[in-house]
């Protein structure tokens, strides 16, 4: 009947996302700012919040959220700093970077990466290659029902490689044409958004 494929890894979708984006649009990247983060998915309606300090002088996030385990109910405070690195931009500046704090086995990572993740059952943010997470388009089976979904995911995927690879976000007055290339493709998510929905609704499973 199609769906899923057995053994699936945990996807980048199911998880609660850090964003180095997210951070320069809430204006996080001048200095030293703090805030509270929150995010609401789409298909779940589900929210998470962290809270955090970003000190790009002393290059370091310090994030604090609670963990509660699903199982016994117990909650558990975390307050820790992420470490950040900067690359050089072509037209000027610099870009940001987390640097994966997790220890793996007994060894540090420390990957640069654009994104941390943090997955049901973890305790720290960290890269997508320690969680060994997978997109959620790559679990499905092309024939399977949810086929319009996995459209609708994977377009979210390209978006948020996209978005990494913006450096400059206008250029003379006007959007690069990487911006425009994310600006057309936010406007095909939106459409395939409400596709997916209509689709789960048929099948009972929202």
């Amino acid at each position: 009947m199609g769906g899923y494929r057995l053994g699936a890894k945990i996807t980048v979708e199911e998880a609660t996302k850090l964003n180095i984006v997210k951070l320069k649009e809430f204006g996080l990247l001048k200095g030293y700012g703090a805030s509270t983060l929150t995010w609401t998915y789409r298909l779940s309606g589900r929210q998470n919040s962290i809270g955090i300090i970003v000190d790009t002088n002393e290059l370091y996030a310090k994030v604090n959220y609670t963990n509660t385990n699903r199982s016994t109910g117990k909650k558990t405070d975390y307050d820790y700093k992420i470490q950040l690195t900067t690359t050089p931009c072509h037209f000027g500046g610099v870009r940001y970077w987390f640097i994966c704090p997790l220890v793996i086995n007994g060894a540090y990572c420390g990957r640069r990466t654009g994104t941390l993740y943090i997955v049901s059952g973890g305790n720290y943010f960290g890269c997508r290659h320690c969680y060994d997470l997978s997109y959620e388009s790559r679990n499905e089976n092309h024939s399977g029902r949810f086929g319009q979904m996995g459209y609708y995911l994977k377009a979210e995927r390209q978006k948020e490689e996209l978005r990494d690879q913006i450096k400059r976000w206008t250029w003379r007055g006007r959007p690069t044409r990487k911006v425009r290339k994310l600006q057309s493709l936010e406007r095909k998510i939106e459409i395939l958004g409400l596709q997916a929905k209509i689709a789960m609704e048929r099948l009972n499973i929202l």
